[in-house]
Protein backbone atom coordinates (compact mmCIF):
# COMPACT_ATOMS: atom_id res chain seq x y z
CA UNK A 1 0.00 0.00 0.00
CA UNK A 2 2.96 2.18 0.85
CA UNK A 3 4.48 1.69 -2.31
CA UNK A 4 1.45 2.41 -4.38
CA UNK A 5 1.30 5.81 -2.38
CA UNK A 6 4.64 6.80 -3.50
CA UNK A 7 4.39 5.98 -6.96
CA UNK A 8 1.10 8.56 -6.65
CA UNK A 9 3.12 10.98 -5.10
CA UNK A 10 5.37 10.52 -7.96
CA UNK A 11 3.15 10.64 -10.93
CA UNK A 12 1.00 14.03 -9.31
CA UNK A 13 4.48 16.01 -8.95
CA UNK A 14 5.64 14.82 -12.42
CA UNK A 15 2.42 15.77 -13.79
CA UNK A 16 1.94 19.22 -11.71
CA UNK A 17 6.10 19.81 -13.28
CA UNK A 18 4.94 18.88 -16.87
CA UNK A 19 2.04 21.53 -16.55
CA UNK A 20 4.49 24.46 -15.07
CA UNK A 21 6.60 23.72 -17.92
CA UNK A 22 4.11 23.81 -20.34
CA UNK A 23 2.42 27.04 -19.18
CA UNK A 24 6.03 28.38 -19.07
CA UNK A 25 6.53 27.83 -22.73
CA UNK A 26 3.40 28.81 -24.05
CA UNK A 27 3.61 32.01 -22.16
CA UNK A 28 7.25 32.27 -23.84
CA UNK A 29 5.78 31.69 -26.84
CA UNK A 30 2.87 34.18 -26.26
CA UNK A 31 5.54 37.00 -25.48
CA UNK A 32 7.69 35.91 -29.08
CA UNK A 33 4.46 36.22 -30.84
CA UNK A 34 3.17 39.47 -29.37
CA UNK A 35 3.53 42.12 -32.51
CA UNK A 36 6.93 44.44 -31.35
CA UNK A 37 5.33 47.92 -30.52
CA UNK A 38 7.32 50.81 -32.34
CA UNK A 39 6.27 54.42 -31.67
CA UNK A 40 7.24 57.59 -33.53
CA UNK A 41 6.50 61.05 -32.29
CA UNK A 42 4.70 63.61 -33.96
CA UNK A 43 6.83 66.77 -35.30
CA UNK A 44 7.20 67.42 -39.14
CA UNK A 45 9.82 66.55 -40.49
CA UNK A 46 10.50 63.16 -38.03
CA UNK A 47 6.97 62.07 -38.18
CA UNK A 48 3.21 62.98 -39.04
CA UNK A 49 0.85 61.73 -40.78
CA UNK A 50 -0.61 63.59 -44.17
CA UNK A 51 -3.35 64.79 -45.66
CA UNK A 52 -4.35 61.33 -47.40
CA UNK A 53 -3.76 59.55 -43.66
CA UNK A 54 -0.67 58.20 -44.55
CA UNK A 55 3.08 57.81 -41.70
CA UNK A 56 5.65 59.77 -42.84
CA UNK A 57 9.34 60.96 -41.97
CA UNK A 58 12.37 61.07 -41.53
CA UNK A 59 12.70 59.08 -37.90
CA UNK A 60 9.19 57.24 -38.79
CA UNK A 61 11.16 55.72 -41.71
CA UNK A 62 13.98 54.80 -40.17
CA UNK A 63 12.15 53.01 -37.08
CA UNK A 64 9.51 51.21 -39.98
CA UNK A 65 13.13 49.93 -41.03
CA UNK A 66 13.66 48.28 -37.72
CA UNK A 67 10.53 46.85 -37.84
CA UNK A 68 10.77 45.25 -40.95
CA UNK A 69 14.12 43.35 -40.21
CA UNK A 70 13.14 42.41 -36.95
CA UNK A 71 11.13 39.71 -38.42
CA UNK A 72 8.62 40.36 -35.84
CA UNK A 73 5.06 41.25 -36.48
CA UNK A 74 4.84 44.92 -35.34
CA UNK A 75 2.72 47.82 -35.00
CA UNK A 76 4.13 51.59 -35.78
CA UNK A 77 1.92 54.68 -34.45
CA UNK A 78 3.04 58.32 -34.30
CA UNK A 79 2.24 59.98 -30.88
CA UNK A 80 2.61 63.57 -29.23
CA UNK A 81 6.78 63.40 -27.98
CA UNK A 82 5.34 63.42 -24.52
CA UNK A 83 2.78 60.81 -24.59
CA UNK A 84 4.97 58.48 -26.52
CA UNK A 85 7.51 58.82 -23.73
CA UNK A 86 5.10 58.02 -20.87
CA UNK A 87 3.93 55.08 -22.66
CA UNK A 88 7.63 53.57 -22.70
CA UNK A 89 8.03 54.58 -19.27
CA UNK A 90 4.73 52.27 -18.03
CA UNK A 91 5.58 49.39 -20.85
CA UNK A 92 3.12 50.43 -23.35
CA UNK A 93 5.27 50.60 -25.83
CA UNK A 94 8.63 48.62 -26.66
CA UNK A 95 11.05 51.10 -28.67
CA UNK A 96 11.19 55.15 -29.80
CA UNK A 97 13.67 57.28 -31.05
CA UNK A 98 14.94 60.30 -28.67
CA UNK A 99 18.28 62.37 -27.86
CA UNK A 100 19.41 61.46 -24.78
CA UNK A 101 17.89 63.84 -22.17
CA UNK A 102 16.16 63.42 -18.74
CA UNK A 103 13.11 62.46 -19.68
CA UNK A 104 14.33 59.94 -22.01
CA UNK A 105 16.68 58.17 -20.03
CA UNK A 106 14.04 57.94 -17.13
CA UNK A 107 11.43 56.42 -19.53
CA UNK A 108 13.80 53.58 -21.20
CA UNK A 109 17.12 52.61 -21.74
CA UNK A 110 19.29 53.55 -24.39
CA UNK A 111 20.11 51.04 -27.06
CA UNK A 112 21.63 52.49 -30.50
CA UNK A 113 22.68 55.23 -32.16
CA UNK A 114 20.06 55.95 -34.65
CA UNK A 115 21.60 58.80 -36.45
CA UNK A 116 23.23 62.23 -35.73
CA UNK A 117 21.77 65.24 -36.14
CA UNK A 118 23.32 68.96 -36.86
CA UNK A 119 22.12 71.86 -35.46
CA UNK A 120 22.39 74.88 -37.36
CA UNK A 121 21.19 79.02 -37.78
CA UNK A 122 19.30 80.07 -40.45
CA UNK A 123 20.30 83.63 -41.27
CA UNK A 124 18.59 86.62 -42.43
CA UNK A 125 19.34 87.75 -45.98
CA UNK A 126 22.07 90.77 -45.77
CA UNK A 127 22.91 90.25 -42.45
CA UNK A 128 26.37 89.39 -43.16
CA UNK A 129 26.20 86.63 -40.09
CA UNK A 130 28.62 83.91 -40.58
CA UNK A 131 29.85 82.45 -37.27
CA UNK A 132 28.18 82.04 -33.97
CA UNK A 133 30.06 85.07 -32.53
CA UNK A 134 28.34 87.39 -35.26
CA UNK A 135 25.38 86.90 -33.23
CA UNK A 136 26.18 89.30 -30.79
CA UNK A 137 23.60 91.69 -29.93
CA UNK A 138 21.24 90.36 -32.43
CA UNK A 139 17.88 89.45 -32.32
CA UNK A 140 17.29 85.59 -32.92
CA UNK A 141 14.09 83.23 -32.65
CA UNK A 142 14.66 79.63 -30.75
CA UNK A 143 11.98 76.60 -30.43
CA UNK A 144 10.03 77.16 -27.03
CA UNK A 145 12.24 75.84 -23.78
CA UNK A 146 15.23 75.60 -26.03
CA UNK A 147 18.61 76.57 -25.00
CA UNK A 148 22.09 76.43 -26.67
CA UNK A 149 25.25 77.20 -24.50
CA UNK A 150 27.09 77.61 -27.63
CA UNK A 151 25.17 81.17 -27.95
CA UNK A 152 24.74 81.89 -24.90
CA UNK A 153 25.41 85.79 -23.76
CA UNK A 154 25.27 86.86 -27.18
CA UNK A 155 21.84 87.98 -28.90
CA UNK A 156 20.15 91.00 -27.69
CA UNK A 157 16.82 89.67 -27.60
CA UNK A 158 15.45 85.34 -27.85
CA UNK A 159 11.99 85.18 -29.05
CA UNK A 160 11.17 81.71 -28.32
CA UNK A 161 7.75 80.34 -30.74
CA UNK A 162 6.39 76.41 -31.00
CA UNK A 163 7.41 75.18 -34.29
CA UNK A 164 10.18 75.56 -36.68
CA UNK A 165 7.58 76.13 -39.19
CA UNK A 166 6.89 79.53 -37.71
CA UNK A 167 10.66 80.10 -36.80
CA UNK A 168 11.13 80.21 -40.26
CA UNK A 169 8.28 82.44 -41.15
CA UNK A 170 9.42 84.63 -38.46
CA UNK A 171 12.85 84.73 -40.25
CA UNK A 172 12.14 85.64 -43.51
CA UNK A 173 9.29 88.48 -42.82
CA UNK A 174 10.51 90.28 -40.34
CA UNK A 175 13.33 92.75 -40.40
CA UNK A 176 14.19 93.05 -37.28
CA UNK A 177 14.99 89.06 -36.80
CA UNK A 178 18.27 87.90 -37.61
CA UNK A 179 18.66 84.09 -36.80
CA UNK A 180 16.75 81.16 -36.37
CA UNK A 181 17.66 78.24 -34.69
CA UNK A 182 16.73 74.82 -36.22
CA UNK A 183 17.45 71.09 -36.14
CA UNK A 184 19.50 70.48 -39.85
CA UNK A 185 16.05 68.68 -40.97
CA UNK A 186 13.35 70.92 -39.83
CA UNK A 187 15.26 73.76 -41.56
CA UNK A 188 15.14 72.23 -45.12
CA UNK A 189 12.25 71.08 -45.11
CA UNK A 190 9.59 74.23 -43.59
CA UNK A 191 11.60 76.19 -46.08
CA UNK A 192 10.45 73.87 -49.43
CA UNK A 193 6.80 73.22 -47.49
CA UNK A 194 6.39 77.09 -47.43
CA UNK A 195 7.75 77.34 -51.20
CA UNK A 196 11.16 79.32 -49.62
CA UNK A 197 14.37 78.91 -51.45
CA UNK A 198 18.43 79.18 -49.99
CA UNK A 199 18.45 82.64 -52.49
CA UNK A 200 15.81 83.71 -49.63
CA UNK A 201 18.19 83.52 -46.32
CA UNK A 202 22.08 84.83 -45.77
CA UNK A 203 24.04 81.68 -44.53
CA UNK A 204 23.80 78.71 -42.67
CA UNK A 205 25.63 78.76 -39.67
CA UNK A 206 26.93 75.48 -37.82
CA UNK A 207 25.81 75.65 -33.69
CA UNK A 208 26.05 71.70 -32.50
CA UNK A 209 27.62 69.25 -35.08
CA UNK A 210 26.95 65.53 -34.46
CA UNK A 211 24.37 65.37 -31.92
CA UNK A 212 23.21 61.78 -31.61
CA UNK A 213 19.65 60.76 -31.49
CA UNK A 214 19.16 57.27 -29.94
CA UNK A 215 16.78 54.44 -30.11
CA UNK A 216 15.54 53.29 -26.40
CA UNK A 217 13.88 50.24 -25.71
CA UNK A 218 11.65 50.02 -22.22
CA UNK A 219 13.56 49.21 -19.26
CA UNK A 220 12.88 45.57 -19.31
CA UNK A 221 12.91 44.75 -22.91
CA UNK A 222 14.36 41.07 -23.12
CA UNK A 223 18.42 40.49 -23.57
CA UNK A 224 18.08 38.86 -26.75
CA UNK A 225 15.58 41.09 -28.06
CA UNK A 226 17.93 43.97 -27.23
CA UNK A 227 21.13 42.90 -29.25
CA UNK A 228 18.96 41.90 -32.08
CA UNK A 229 17.27 45.08 -32.54
CA UNK A 230 21.07 46.61 -31.59
CA UNK A 231 22.83 45.19 -34.22
CA UNK A 232 19.72 45.91 -36.98
CA UNK A 233 20.17 49.68 -35.96
CA UNK A 234 23.77 49.44 -35.96
CA UNK A 235 23.42 48.10 -39.48
CA UNK A 236 21.09 50.97 -40.78
CA UNK A 237 23.33 53.67 -39.61
CA UNK A 238 26.24 52.24 -41.30
CA UNK A 239 24.09 51.81 -44.94
CA UNK A 240 23.79 55.91 -44.31
CA UNK A 241 19.93 55.91 -44.38
CA UNK A 242 19.47 59.13 -42.64
CA UNK A 243 21.57 61.13 -45.05
CA UNK A 244 19.05 59.66 -47.67
CA UNK A 245 16.18 60.84 -46.11
CA UNK A 246 17.63 64.18 -45.26
CA UNK A 247 17.89 64.71 -48.86
CA UNK A 248 14.62 63.20 -49.67
CA UNK A 249 12.50 65.92 -46.94
CA UNK A 250 14.33 68.74 -48.17
CA UNK A 251 18.34 68.89 -48.27
CA UNK A 252 19.37 69.46 -51.91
Amino acid sequence: MNIFKDYSIKIICISVWIFSSTAVLAETSTDQLAPLKLVTMDLPPYGWIDDQGNPRGIIYEMTEEIGKRSGLTYTHKIRPFSRMLLELKHGKVDLLSSQAHDRALKAGDKLAIQFHIDVIAGTKKGSGIETIEDFKDKNIIYHNAAYYSQLDGLPKDISYVKGYRQTLKMLYQRPSLHGGVFSEPAYYYWMKDLGLTLDDFGNVVMIETDKPQWIFVRKDFPDELRKKLKQIVEDIYQEGMYESLLKKYGKS
